[in-house]
């Protein structure tokens, strides 16, 4: 029975549009369905992003310059909080972290950015805690998830979704459990009678 992960994808949105769409063409083409919140945090409540995550198989971070939009007590971008989420409910997380060369070439001011040390101190942590890839360009991120995305699809904790297609055949298992349930009820009428009879 083949199943498909949903896999997570979290980022900032608009610095990264080319690396969130390679991610999203690399998880369809390795056959799985791709998520990720693609409005704005102000128009999207956090309970939608949380039954998203909770619904995934897998949490994929891509790290570009900018740290993101703060939560709003401030105490974290939502990314971030994102990021911590997942790992706080036992996701498998594993991360991508777009270079300072490949951040240059793009139109946005990124060493400056607002939050630059915030951005710092996630990124180093996001080092420690899962597999993280540099990407120098959107070439490396397609190679790891076609490579990654297997090895996750093998394991026994991940549910993933499966086509009605692939179920066996309801009706069929009902009739063998009926049967089953008949067979114990003889058994257990034969075990009392045994008992009495031994008394």
């Amino acid at each position: 029975m083949r199943k498909k992960l949903q896999v997570y994808i979290s980022s900032t949105y608009y610095d990264l549009v080319e690396e969130r769409y390679t991610a999203v063409e690399a998880v369809l083409k390795a056959g799985h369905i791709p998520a990720g919140i693609e409005l704005s945090f102000q128009e999207t409540p956090m309970g939608i992003t949380k039954r998203w995550i909770d619904e995934s198989d897998i949490y994929i971070l891509i790290l570009g310059g900018f740290y993101g939009l703060l939560l709003p007590d401030e105490s974290k971008s939502y990314m971030h909080w994102e990021y911590d989420y997942a790992g706080e409910i036992g996701k498998p997380r594993f991360a991508f972290v777009v270079t300072d060369e490949a951040l240059r070439q793009k139109p946005y001011d990124f060493v400056m950015g607002e939050f630059y040390q915030r951005l710092q101190e996630f990124k180093q942590s996001v080092f420690e805690e899962v597999p993280t890839f540099y990407v120098e360009d959107v070439r490396h991120i397609k190679m790891v998830i076609h490579d990654k995305l297997p090895e996750y699809a093998g394991r026994d904790d991940l549910y993933g979704w499966v086509s009605g297609k692939d179920i066996p055949d309801v009706q069929k298992l009902l009739e063998e459990n009926a049967r089953l349930l008949r067979e114990n009820g003889k058994l257990n009428a034969e075990l009392e009678e045994n008992k009495k009879a031994n008394n």
